[in-house]
């Protein structure tokens, strides 16, 4: 399985990224909305940049 690379997102949702060990677009995926929501510093604004680079490759957030 290929890996993406995390699509451009604010310093504090890089961060929080980082912190879960998420390093690629298929990462957040199987994390899905609840969880990457619950990470401090990563909010709506982080979600729907990931929607839309998701939706880009066919895929989505887990839930």
């Amino acid at each position: 399985m290929s890996t993406h690379a995390l699509p451009k997102l604010s310093a504090p949702a890089t961060r929080a990224l980082d912190s879960a060990g998420i390093t690629s677009l298929e990462q957040a995926a199987a994390h899905g909305q609840r969880a990457l929501l619950a990470l401090h510093g990563f909010g709506p604004q982080g979600i729907t940049i990931l929607r839309a680079a998701l939706a880009e490759l066919g895929l989505e957030l887990a839930d």
